[in-house]
Parts: C-alpha cells; sequence; structure tokens
C-alpha cells in the first residue's frame, strides 16, 4: 500500500476508516494506494445500497474524538463529511462490480482494472484533470489497458456507457484546470502531452 500518496491527515484516518466494512474504497485514493502516483486528499466509498441514516453517528463513533467532524450532505444517496478538513463520501453506487475487490492491509478497494472503467464513466460524463491524471497511469504503466477499459465499462454500466463518448472526451482537455495536483512520479505533464497520449491510445483500440 502507497501511504505516502495520502496526507498526513489521511494516513491518521485510514485505520479508523477501514473499520467501515459495508464499503469499499473507489476514486482516485483507491488508485493512489495501490500505484502511488499522486498525492490524494478525499476518501470516497461506495456501496451499492442506500445510505442509511445512522451511518454519520457511525462515522462519528469510529473516529478519533479530537477529529473536528462537519457534515456537509446527508441523504440516502450520499454522506459526505469533512473530517479535520478532509473530505469523506460515502456514496449509493448502484452500479455492480465487475471485478473482485482488493483487500489491502484489511482494507477493502476497488481494483485498478474497475477503477479504470468507473473513471472512463466520469470522463464521458465530464471529469476533473485529475480523472485524467489517473487513466494516464494507469495506462501507461500498463495496469489495463484502453480496450479493457471500454470492456468493462460496458459491462458494468450497460447503455449507460459511451465508448464513442468517452474518447471523444479523452482527447478533449482544453476547457480542464489543471491545478492543484501533487505528482509522485513525474514533476509536471503538459495537456498536449496527455492528449497525444490518449491519442496513441485510441489509435491501437482494436474495436
Amino acid at each position: 500500500m502507497h501511504q505516502e500518496a495520502l496526507t498526513n491527515t489521511g494516513k491518521l484516518l485510514l485505520p479508523y476508516l477501514s473499520k467501515i466494512k459495508s464499503y469499499y474504497l473507489a476514486g482516485g485514493t483507491a488508485i493512489a494506494l495501490q500505484i502511488g502516483h499522486r498525492i490524494s486528499i478525499d476518501f470516497d466509498f461506495f456501496a451499492d445500497k442506500k445510505i442509511p441514516s445512522t451511518l454519520y453517528s457511525e462515522v462519528k463513533k469510529i473516529l478519533p474524538e479530537n477529529i473536528t467532524i462537519k457534515p456537509s450532505v446527508n441523504n440516502s444517496d450520499e454522506l459526505t463529511l469533512f473530517a479535520s478538513n478532509t473530505k469523506i463520501t460515502f456514496l449509493y453506487y448502484p452500479f455492480p462490480l465487475v471485478k473482485p475487490l482488493i483487500d489491502l492491509s484489511g482494507f477493502q478497494l476497488a481494483s485498478v482494472q474497475e477503477l479504470g472503467a468507473i473513471k472512463a464513466y466520469t470522463i464521458g460524463r465530464r471529469g476533473e484533470y485529475k480523472d485524467y491524471i489517473d487513466l494516464y497511469y494507469l495506462l501507461y504503466e500498463r495496469h489495463t489497458s484502453l480496450e479493457e477499459i471500454i470492456e468493462l465499462s460496458k459491462k458494468k454500466y450497460k447503455n449507460d456507457f459511451s465508448d464513442r463518448l468517452f474518447l471523444e472526451q479523452l482527447i478533449y482537455l482544453d476547457d480542464i484546470n489543471s491545478a492543484g495536483i501533487t505528482l509522485l512520479k513525474q514533476e509536471h505533464f503538459t495537456k498536449e502531452q496527455l492528449k497525444t497520449f490518449f491519442e496513441k491510445q485510441i489509435k491501437s483500440l482494436n474495436l
């Protein structure tokens, strides 16, 4: 587990959050913990069931008393709170897992292949710069392939996923804000470098 991908607060919270067994970690932090490519400051937990009204109080009991906790969203689809300014989200995510979960030190995470599909779905609906960075490293380091990502996305999201729209958005970064990302493996990317890389990936597809 690449704990260097977490902030100091994230490292403090991680063992406590691992006690919440009904959810699995997804999003950029789940990728960063597995491949160590960038600093990730948020925790995104998914489950295929509605968020119970008792979850907020359960999380408060689990976290240390000296941690300041402020709720932001609390309904049956999402619980988002800030623990010492670290954003933690529990999300009702009604899409099936297409790969087994990964167990890292008793922590349940989505696999990098699954996370590639989740990122593809997000980018197809207009993602953020960090989503492109995450997908770049998954592909560049060959944790998965663009072909596998599309295959798993179709299996996971059915008609809610458009490979055409995803590929169009993948090479359109003009209006994406590239600020605020701390990389651990490379100092700097330009949008043009990312676009060129993704264009080469698309050209090599066998669809």
